[in-house]
């Protein structure tokens, strides 16, 4: 097999571990220090396939698939950003992984802010991605609020004109009309792994009461923040206002993209989060810094 190419998986032997009082299904590619993926909301594991072959040929790289979508339980909600985050520790636990680097993409990115601030030694470097603190001092709160419940409320009713208007929120029209091969693979993770009418609706629930606003400036770990210039769903600035408020943290904004910016040019993004993580590595070795001593006591 050439290097880097993700293989299919055996889905007659699922990998699962039980987590939260829930069946979480994992996947493991590559090897190295632990890098944690969380996905955004009703997408799942297979959804992060453009990027898992730049980042597992450089870490052990650990996907999964949250509560209410794809091949992990699906209970019934309400679901909230906090619990999801205990799924995740969970998680880390039953694969014996006491730290690991956690990317997280927009209700992934919410979760890796709870779990930095709730389970701070669990987490190495933290990457966040088109995501955004939630509560009334979000950007663009409202709009969010509402495109969140509208496709909630549409969700379930076999809607194309519901799925293309989501799609174009995600994908520049440019991917959409070329059809690209990243945006091929999208479409078909939901199509293999479909998420559940509730799960979703749970899911959205979640990102509708998620609120770090006030505590972010707990968050001690060096901490890269990324996103779109052109996101559709959740506002850009939402991004600036966590590197604002995030002590030691990098804003990157990569022009021309919209919310999927990490699956339409995994290159980008991939390079963007090993410079990182690999630059927090060399950071670390030079001068240790008095909070990273601390989380690894905790």
């Amino acid at each position: 097999m050439e290097p880097g190419v993700v293989p299919e998986r055996n889905e007659a032997a699922m990998p699962v571990v039980e987590s939260n009082g829930i069946d979480i299904y994992y996947e493991e590619h590559g090897s190295g220090e632990p890098l944690l993926l969380i996905m955004g909301w009703g997408a799942n594991a297979a959804t992060w396939r453009p990027q898992l072959p730049g980042l597992a040929e450089q870490f052990r790289v650990i996907t999964f698939d949250n509560r209410g979508v794809g091949r992990s339980s699906s209970p019934e909600g309400p679901y909230s950003v906090p619990q999801m985050a205990g799924d995740v520790v969970g998680l880390l636990d039953a694969l014996e992984v006491p730290r690991a680097h956690v990317f997280g993409i927009s209700l992934g990115g919410m979760i890796a802010q709870e779990l930095a601030i709730e389970h701070p030694g669990r987490v190495d470097a933290l990457i966040l991605g088109c995501t955004t603190p939630g509560s009334c001092h979000a950007a663009g709160v409202a709009r969010l609020h509402n495109d969140v419940s509208a496709f909630r409320d549409a969700n379930g009713q076999g809607s194309l004109e519901w799925f293309s208007e989501f799609l174009r929120r995600l994908w520049t029209e440019e991917a959409v009309i070329e059809s690209t091969t990243e945006l091929q693979d999208f479409v078909l993770s939901l199509i293999r792994f479909p998420p559940t009418s509730h799960g979703l609706r749970s899911q959205a629930d979640a990102v509708l009461k998620h609120d770090t606003y006030d505590r972010l400036e707990q968050i001690r770990h060096r901490t890269l923040v990324m996103t779109g210039d052109e996101d559709m769903l959740i506002d850009p600035k939402n991004s600036k206002i966590l590197a604002k408020r995030i002590p030691n943290a990098e804003l990157q904004i990569f022009e021309g993209l919209r919310h999927a910016f990490h699956l339409e040019r995994p290159d980008l993004s991939n390079n963007a989060i090993i410079d990182f993580i690999l630059g927090t590595r060399r950071a670390e070795r030079a001068d240790p810094p008095l909070e990273l001593a601390e989380r690894r006591r905790s």
